[in-house]
């Protein structure tokens, strides 16, 4: 505190000379609800007079420039031996119970003491609930009480939790005044006061990530999720998936010619097969080294030409549809067809000369 003598802005918050400014806005957030005009009504002047220098002793602390001058001032007081002052600003006189800060050890100690709610509180409602389970298995009528009502049961956990925290927070507020000075109170206050800010800033970016996920979960993916819930009913009116069907090459053309296929099977890769040779008016399905060439994909590339290579079936340079495939060591400009299944469900490709 303050030398004895001289009334400082200290003196007025009731605070140490270098209290933090987690302090001092303690101080000050304690005081002034505590001399607030409208909790004093049978002496509202005195109220008011105490008010405007906790609110003048404020705005000086809280500004660090303005505190500086103030410690400036008070330091000169002291060099000077000065037996009083006015505090550079105040009337001379502290708040009636400035003699004393058994309340704000209190404050501090109640403040610090709320602290442990954060993590005592869950686990007193698990140790609850852990209990109540204890006890429901003991006794089986208990068990089907507790689940006939369970939001009674639910209201009970909240309030034995709160009950364990309480008391808590009462029995370790009460250890603090015992063993620790007020200047010691004052920096617990401090490290609470961070530590409490931190935890709030976590709680928010904790919160808003959950409400977020949620939405995410919940609303853009709604669509998706219930998708998969109707797919998964063994009475989904969801048609089943097509079972792949074989390829049949149709030779309407009087030469004899082979054919190459790229086409996609089912469950695999892209992948290249030929040469099989179709003869001159007839129709056959093709095998390749999978066994049949079929697929669940109804787009095929496919390359043919006559045995005498007079005629041939290929892509076009100029469509972008088709392309080049490597085959047999050489390059083939494949067409791109979609075909539909016949009344046997297999993919049917007629060549025409």
């Amino acid at each position: 505190m303050a030398m004895a003598g001289i009334h400082t802005h200290y003196d007025t918050l009731q605070v140490s000379e270098n209290a933090s400014d987690e302090v001092i806005r303690g101080a000050y957030r304690y005081l002034s609800q505590k001399w607030h005009p409208d909790k004093n009504p049978d002496n509202p002047e005195e109220a008011k007079r105490v008010m405007a220098r906790l609110n003048e002793a404020y705005a000086v602390l809280s500004d660090p420039k303005r505190r500086q001058e103030h410690d400036a001032w008070i330091a000169e007081q002291r060099a000077a031996g000065a037996p009083g002052g006015n505090g550079g600003g105040t009337n001379g006189k502290a708040p009636p119970d400035s003699g004393s800060t058994d309340t704000l050890r209190d404050y501090y100690a109640t403040e610090i003491a709320k602290g442990r709610n954060f993590w005592i509180w869950p686990l007193a409602f698990i140790g609850c609930a852990m209990a109540l389970g204890l006890a429901a298995n003991l006794v089986p009528s208990l068990a089907s009480l507790l689940m006939k009502y369970r939001y009674l049961t639910l209201l009970l956990l909240l309030a034995g939790a709160s009950a364990v925290t309480t008391s808590a927070r009462k029995k370790h507020r009460d250890q603090l005044l015992q063993q620790h000075e007020t200047r010691i109170l004052e920096q617990r206050y401090t490290e609470h006061m961070r530590q409490k800010t931190v935890r709030q800033v976590v709680i928010g970016v904790s919160a808003v990530l959950a409400i977020g996920g949620l939405l995410a979960y919940y609303g853009m993916g709604w669509n998706e999720r219930q998708d998969q819930l109707q797919a998964a009913k063994p009475d989904s009116k969801k048609p089943a998936p097509a079972k792949p069907a074989s390829l049949q090459i149709e030779n309407a053309c009087g030469r004899d010619l082979r054919f190459a296929v790229h086409y996609l099977p089912d469950g695999g890769e892209w992948r290249t097969e030929g040469w099989w040779n179709v003869e001159a008016n007839s129709s056959t399905g093709l095998r390749g080294d999978l066994g049949l060439i079929e697929s669940t994909n109804a787009i095929f590339y496919y390359y043919a030409e006559s045995l005498d290579r007079k005629i041939v079936w290929q892509g076009r340079d100029d469509d972008e549809t088709d392309a080049t495939y490597a085959f047999k060591g050489r390059n083939y400009r494949f067409d791109r067809v979609r075909l539909a299944r016949d009344a046997d469900g297999s993919y049917q490709l007629k060549l025409t000369c």
